[in-house]
């Protein structure tokens, strides 16, 4: 027997941005008391015909949404790891204008606008114990692998404004983690 079926009271809809609605047992991600986990980290468990893969954006019903950064299949259902969608962000571009050869200034071109992100601050116990972190960096980012950002392009959080310095294309499926810095660009 599933072990879903035994949490049949338990399960509630979760659908992804394409529209597709399964079932799942949602659930706390691990026993741990620190705050940051017991807001952004759920566990859903699904059936193992799941059509929801990494980098989706699963929907509940209060409103909540996860980004899908793990799956990994046991024998009778998935384990997803979520990571909530914290805050909506800007993308864009920023070029050299010229007018006769002459640099005047720069240009803002908006690549996406309301962009769902997991974001996280970046502090200094966190740079003292994670080597992959550059020097400058004061947050990171999870977005969506479709998102056509580069280096040095511009994500803006309300008022401030954040310079792209790396782009992790590795570390989740379907999902880029970015380190971003201060932008004191004009």
């Amino acid at each position: 027997m599933n072990v879903l079926a035994y949490y049949t009271d338990r399960m509630e809809p979760l659908t992804n941005e394409n529209g597709t609605t399964e079932q799942a047992l949602v659930l706390r991600r691990g026993k741990t008391m620190s705050p940051q986990t017991i807001a952004d980290g759920r566990v859903m468990l699904v059936d193992l015909g799941t059509q929801f893969v990494g980098g989706d954006i699963l929907s509940r019903q209060n409103g909540e949404q996860y980004f899908i950064v793990s799956k990994q299949q046991s024998s009778d259902c998935v384990q997803i790891q979520g990571k909530r969608v914290n805050a909506h962000v800007n993308i864009s571009a920023l070029t050299d204008k010229y007018v006769n050869h002459k640099k005047v200034g720069t240009e803002e071109t908006v690549i996406v606008t309301d962009c769902p992100t997991y974001y996280q601050d970046v502090s200094a116990v966190m740079h003292t114990y994670d080597a992959g972190l550059l020097p400058k960096t004061v947050k990171r980012i999870v977005i969506h692998n479709s998102i056509k950002v580069k280096l040095l392009d511009r994500v803006s959080f309300g008022e401030r404004n954040y310079q792209v310095d790396n782009i992790d294309t590795a570390k989740y499926v379907g999902l880029y983690e970015l380190q971003l810095s201060e932008d004191t660009r004009q």
